[in-house]
């Protein structure tokens, strides 16, 4: 008999939301950011459902530095929750794990997993970035320029590992 799958975790938190340029947010407390990260490292996006004041939506944590991720909140769920700008609102999150990005093309998948730390690093590319390296790839009209492409997305991704 298998055991029933387990609900994601979920972090609850109350922040303040700040205004950074044009955008609002709240910061996630550093324990959350630490539980929420794949790898225990909040240095990576992260996929959640968030729950703000009783409105959910999904979205991503991005990291912000010294250990913490910044959640950014869109104007229908600001709008929804009826908060703003100074306002304290209650947030949930739970990791997203309906993710649904295509899967990466067999040829540059293979050329990831050669490359040492380059894979993790694809990984930890936003679901935007991803699109736009399928984009750069599926647009190279010669095997040989495919070929070029997936080799500068690979050394990209090395370059990130080791800096």
């Amino acid at each position: 008999m298998t055991a029933a799958p387990q609900p994601a975790p979920e972090n609850r938190f109350t922040a303040h939301i700040y205004k950074l340029a044009m955008n609002y947010c709240v910061d996630v407390p550093a324990e959350v950011s630490r539980v929420l990260s794949p790898d225990g490292r909040p240095t990576h996006y992260v996929p959640v459902t968030a729950t703000v004041t009783g409105q959910t939506a999904r979205t991503r944590l991005v990291p912000r530095g010294g250990g913490r991720h910044r959640l950014f909140l869109g104007a229908p769920l600001r709008e929804a929750a009826g908060a703003g700008e100074g306002d304290e609102v209650a947030v949930t999150l739970s990791i997203d794990t309906n993710r649904s990005e295509p899967p990466l093309p067999d040829d540059l998948r293979a050329a990831l997993e050669d490359v040492e730390g380059a894979a993790g690093a694809f990984a930890a590319l936003t679901p935007a970035q991803h699109g736009g390296m399928r984009r750069f790839l599926a647009e190279a009209r010669r095997p040989q320029t495919r070929a070029r492409r997936i080799e500068r997305i690979v050394t990209e991704m090395h370059d990130r590992t080791w800096s």
